[in-house]
This record gives C-alpha cells, sequence and structure tokens, in this order.
C-alpha cells in the first residue's frame, strides 16, 4: 500500500495518496474545493449586479406583475424588492385596477400558467373584492384541476358550484381539492349537499379521511345538527402589531397570571385578555373581558383549556390532560414579550386566512391561518366545537420565530383554549 503524503497546506492535517498529490499539486480534495470555493464566492462578489425591476415604474399593476413574474435563480443577480409591500400595493388597488389585475390573472391561465394565475386569484380574493368568476369557471375546465389555493373559491358564481358538485361525484384523483373549494363556497347548495352526504355517505366517503362535511372547517365553518352552517370565526378582524404605544383597554397580549402549570411549572399567561363587545365580536358577551388562559410551552404539545369563571377570572380547566411529551429543559422556555402586541388597523376577516398570502398573520378575530389542518377543539364543557378569537405569529415576535398559537372560545360556556401548529 501506498504511503500518503501530508496535504500541502500548512494548516491542513489531511494526507493523501501519491497520486492524488501528482494530480492535485499535493493538496487534498476538501482543500481543493475550499479554493474553488473561494474562488467562486470572489467571482461573484466581483461581478454581482443589483437589478431594480420596479425602477421608473409607477403604475400599480405593472408592479404587481413583476412581483408575480417567476424568476429563475442568478448568483449574479440582487434582485430589489419592490418598495411597496405587496399586501399593501393590493389593498391600494382601485375597482379598475383590480378588474385588470383580474384580467391578467386570466390571460395567465389561457397561456398554461396555471401556477401563477392561482396566485395572483389567491391575493385578489384575500386583499381585493375583484370580480374572479372568469378565472374561477377557466380554472374548473382544467382537466387536472390542480388546486394549491382553494380560497378564491369563496365567492364563485353557481355554475362554478354546479361544476365542482358534479365532478366531485367522479373525480377521485381530485376530489380532495375539489371539496375544499366547495367548502370555501359554503352557499347553501353546498350546506344542503353537505349535509345530504352526513345522512347518506358517498359512495367514495371511504377513500376520505375525514367524511364530506367536515370539509367545511377548512373556510370556517360546520354543519349544526338540524343542517344548517354555523361559522366559526368573527367577521369582524383587527390586525395586531408590536407594542409601540400605551395599553389598550380592549386588548392585552400575554398578560401576567398568578398561577404555575401543574403539568411543567411553568408560570401560566393570559395570552389574550379581549373585551369583546368593544372589539365588536359579540354585542353581548357573556362577561366584560374574555381571559384566555395557558401554559405557554404545553400547549405547544397539546390543546390547553381553560374558563373564566363569574368574577372574570381566568383559570386552567380541570378537564386537561397532560401532554404525552414535554422537552427536559422546560424551565428554559422562552416566554413571549409582556403586553408585546397592540391592536393595528381592521382588515378583511380573509385577509390572513393562507398561510402563503405575503402578509403578517397575527390578528384578533377574522380567520384562522392554518398551518397545518383545521383543527377547531371541543368545548369541554357542551362540546360543541369552539370559535376562533385570535392566533400569535412568532414571526411577528422575534426575527426568526417559528409557528402560530391559536385561541379559542365558546361563548355559551365562558371556556377557552389554544393550540400551536408550526411547519
Amino acid at each position: 500500500m501506498s504511503e500518503r503524503l501530508p496535504c500541502k497546506n500548512p494548516d491542513c492535517l489531511n494526507c493523501i495518496l501519491p497520486e492524488t498529490a501528482a494530480r492535485t499539486q499535493g493538496y487534498c480534495m476538501p482543500c481543493i474545493h475550499a479554493q474553488k470555493k473561494r474562488e467562486h464566492d470572489e467571482f461573484i462578489r466581483k461581478n454581482k449586479k443589483t437589478v431594480n425591476a420596479f425602477a421608473g415604474v409607477g403604475d400599480p399593476v405593472e408592479m404587481l406583475k413583476i412581483i408575480h413574474q417567476p424568476r429563475k435563480h442568478d448568483p449574479l443577480i440582487d434582485w430589489q424588492p419592490c418598495p411597496i409591500p405587496t399586501d399593501v400595493l393590493y389593498q391600494q388597488l382601485q375597482p379598475a385596477e383590480a378588474r385588470r389585475m383580474a384580467e391578467y390573472a386570466m390571460s395567465r391561465f389561457e397561456s398554461g400558467q396555471y401556477t401563477q394565475a392561482q396566485e395572483i386569484c389567491l391575493y385578489l380574493a384575500a386583499f381585493t373584492h375583484a370580480n374572479l368568476d372568469a378565472c374561477l369557471r377557466e380554472w374548473v375546465q382544467d382537466e387536472d384541476f390542480e388546486c394549491d389555493y382553494p380560497l378564491p373559491f369563496h365567492r364563485a358564481p353557481p355554475d362554478v358550484r354546479d361544476t365542482l358538485l358534479q365532478r366531485v361525484e367522479v373525480d377521485a384523483e381530485n376530489r380532495n381539492e375539489i371539496l375544499q373549494c366547495l367548502a370555501w363556497m359554503g352557499d347553501d347548495a353546498v350546506v344542503e349537499r353537505f349535509a345530504r352526504w352526513r345522512q347518506n355517505p358517498p359512495p367514495w366517503r371511504n377513500s376520505l379521511y375525514v367524511a364530506p362535511e367536515e370539509y367545511a372547517h377548512v373556510a370556517g365553518w360546520e354543519l349544526t345538527a338540524e343542517g344548517q352552517r354555523r361559522n366559526l370565526y368573527f367577521p369582524q378582524c383587527f390586525h395586531l402589531v408590536k407594542q409601540t404605544a400605551a395599553s389598550s383597554a380592549v386588548l392585552r397580549v400575554a398578560g401576567e397570571h398568578s398561577d404555575a402549570c401543574p403539568h411543567c411549572t411553568l408560570p401560566l399567561a393570559n395570552l389574550f385578555e379581549v373585551d369583546l363587545k368593544a372589539a365588536g365580536l359579540l354585542t353581548e358577551p357573556v362577561t366584560d373581558i374574555i381571559r384566555v388562559v395557558t401554559c405557554e410551552c404545553c400547549t405547544a404539545y397539546s390543546t390547553v383549556f381553560g374558563y373564566v369563571d363569574s368574577l372574570g377570572c381566568a383559570h386552567l380547566s380541570p378537564k386537561n390532560v397532560p401532554p404525552s411529551w414535554l422537552p427536559e429543559d422546560v424551565q428554559e422556555w422562552r416566554r413571549l414579550p409582556i403586553n408585546g402586541m397592540q391592536l393595528g388597523n381592521t382588515r378583511s376577516p380573509l385577509f390572513a386566512a393562507d398561510p402563503f398570502l405575503p402578509t403578517s398573520f397575527s390578528q384578533l378575530g377574522g380567520h384562522p391561518t392554518w398551518i397545518q389542518d383545521a383543527l377547531y377543539p371541543h368545548c369541554p364543557e357542551c362540546s360543541r366545537t369552539m370559535m376562533f378569537l385570535a392566533q400569535l405569529d412568532y414571526a411577528d415576535i422575534e426575527q426568526y420565530g417559528e409557528g402560530m398559537l391559536y385561541a379559542f372560545i365558546c361563548p355559551d360556556c365562558r371556556t377557552t383554549a389554544t393550540s400551536y401548529q408550526q411547519s
């Protein structure tokens, strides 16, 4: 066996075969790769250029077209971002401009650029009142019916609904996506069909993970025992932003609580303290202030239930089940900043209903942003599905934060719940 030779790099301890040394001028392969990387990085540094595709563009529709234009990654180009955030740009569209943007989405459908077209429809549906009927009609005619974003179907016309009600019976490959779209439509005809499927399960029921009527949760509603629609979110919605002003009488986020968690011993917190009537969520609340008590650690691993007593004090529910697992370093759990968020502007209840929307997600009221499946807890007292109250996105609190904290209430029982999801 040939004697190995030391790498020519004096800072390297590797040894190499004589044949390798002859081929690499005495350097080991890790050193060769490191040198090539340094040369590559230096080439990029010297030759990289900044490109501002928005320079001189003042038309918001043209700016949005640039935003939606697919770009291949090029290490030699540093693309400047749009000077106006995408969600703000969409909100500023005048009706005629929103119509132009919908027509542009239609042109993307017609040219076969379905991903781009569907993305534009998603943004228009969440941030504007643009009419998307033509786009949706074109969308449902696609034989493959790829649908990553069912939200735009929430204001689909009756003929699109009827097309999907017929197609769901025969299109096994796309049935999951079709049922989500129907749930977002949620009109009387869809409610009636979901109720019929609950009473008489269709032949294809066993091909699904959940019953057809349970797809309603995706769009924030459920069937009542009488077969009627019951919404699971409040139409009034407020953006939550980092605290910069004095505390509001309407809302406090991450308020202190006097008790400790019986499972992990960390101090409890009132995740949200909300004056439901002042916020316009309920006209006749059962209590002036609803306090959503939780353990910030335990709710990351299981749903934490609470209740508000007649004096307005929040307590953990005795029906809580301890998490099946907790981290060993639970005492080092990073806590939320006390009263670190405040009420911002009102916004559409669907403004953050899809996790792929370019916006911030912390909010009071409105439709939840499900990172995983739509999971509404059931009230431990009456067993009814609880209503979504608010959510807190860790990314809005700290730079590298991840995951979403959700809060739910059962107004009749004065019970609360918190849960957590992350990608």
